[in-house]
């Protein structure tokens, strides 16, 4: 089913859970970036509890125990989470298939990760403009919806956002619609929840309709702009890897900036690789030439990181790239290096973490096309500026009317 939902509007959406059902319905609408909720399952009470705690004490080692074969449950709030930390049914109950030492090597890859999404949903929070959706198949009380409301407010410090309560119903004129209850509050309507144990069967005609709907109730002209200046992270604490001017760079004069980030190069691009609103685009060649490169060298990295940018196809017609990103130390060893694929109107989080280095580092993103390129196509990724996160964010303090 194809509609007319750009690319750029379905990033408005964030979704509060209350399980992936919301996920489903972006991802059969070709949208993949990733948020901190859209893969969880809680309830709506404990996905307030969180919000007023300001994610305080969120996934600690201790709190984790089994909940399926790859999800764990996190008992300070009550809340499901995929994880690589497996388990398996011994003696009628579900018990970690590894030993401590290796689920806790998981454990700190996955915080990191969840760190990253932490500060990501705050900074978009904070940036306006977005759409909240919240559902629960029993349905939510009024006073939950109002407490949500009432943190995304403070946590926000602002109300340039829209909750969105969606709701099953039998009612043939309702279903499909959205309509608002108040300022700052849309309903919407489906024929029904997809069961908890099969998220991905969902009403998507209805879900279709109230996403279109919402984006028409609540326009942001200028999202395009709000998305391209979003920072996500402390910026004393994490390093902002700027691009290069364009493939013509002159390299014997001085770029202002954080001397941390080293110096940033752009290899083997043509003329239409360049600096694009504040995004960089690329264009991948075919699978067989030297892919085009952004490096980045000398960068000197806040301890041990994790190296985080949006990576996206902004065009339906582009053919697929394959992007290869590395991390190395000064002596060219390898410290971390990840291998995706990025296909048309999606957008790919880039979360890759690597240990603290002894010294300099070089920083290089690689992008080739899928496939050999006919005449007249062409393999286009936009890139947000990446960042050296360090390894712990800090808590965003919230107003205590939300605590």
């Amino acid at each position: 089913m194809t509609i007319g939902i750009g690319a750029d509007d379905l990033l408005r959406f964030e979704s509060l859970g209350d399980n992936c059902e919301f996920g489903f319905v972006l991802r059969r609408l070709s949208c993949e970036a990733g948020s901190l909720f859209r893969w969880a399952s809680m309830k709506p009470d404990q996905l307030l509890a969180k919000l007023r705690a300001n994610f305080e004490g969120m996934y600690r080692f201790e709190n984790l125990s089994p909940l399926r074969t790859g999800m764990v449950l996190d008992s300070a709030y009550g809340i499901g989470w995929h994880s690589d930390m497996k388990s398996d049914m011994s003696g009628g109950r579900l018990l970690f298939r590894d030993d401590e030492a290796t689920r806790r090597a998981l454990h700190r890859r996955e915080t990191r990760k969840i760190q990253y999404l932490q500060a990501k949903f705050t900074a978009r929070t904070a940036m306006g403009g977005v759409i909240f959706v919240v559902k629960s198949n029993p349905g939510i009380a009024p006073a939950t919806i109002d407490g949500l409301y009432e943190a995304l407010t403070a946590l926000a410090g602002h109300d340039d956002f829209a909750l969105l309560e969606v709701q099953a119903t039998d009612d043939p004129a309702r279903i499909g619609s959205v309509d608002w209850q108040r300022p700052g509050l849309m309903r919407g309507y489906v024929t029904r929840f997809a069961p908890y144990h099969r998220a991905d069967d969902i009403d998507a005609a209805a879900w279709f309709s109230i996403v279109q709907g919402a984006l028409r109730l609540f326009p942001c002209h200028d999202w395009a702009q709000r998305h391209a200046a979003l920072r996500i992270g402390t910026p004393d604490a994490l390093v902002q890897l700027r691009f290069p001017f364009g493939p013509d760079q002159d390299m014997s004069k001085p770029i202002a900036g954080d001397l941390r980030a080293g110096t940033a190069r752009l290899l083997n691009g043509n003329s239409w690789c360049r600096p694009y609103e504040d995004l960089f685009r690329l264009h991948g060649p075919d699978p067989e030439r030297p892919g085009t490169t952004l490096r980045w060298t000398g960068v000197h990295a806040p301890g041990a990181f994790h190296l985080g940018a949006t990576l996206r196809c902004p065009l339906r017609d582009s053919v697929p790239l394959r992007v290869a990103v590395t991390i190395a130390a000064e002596d060219g060893a390898t410290l971390a290096e990840e291998r995706f694929q990025v296909h048309p109107g999606r957008t790919t989080d880039l979360v890759l973490d690597a240990p603290a280095p002894k010294g300099p580092l070089t920083v290089a993103l690689t992008v080739n096309a899928l496939r050999p390129l006919a005449e007249g196509e062409r393999a286009v990724l936009d890139l947000s500026p990446p960042a050296l996160h360090p390894e712990q964010v800090p808590a965003v303090a919230l107003p205590a009317k939300a605590a």
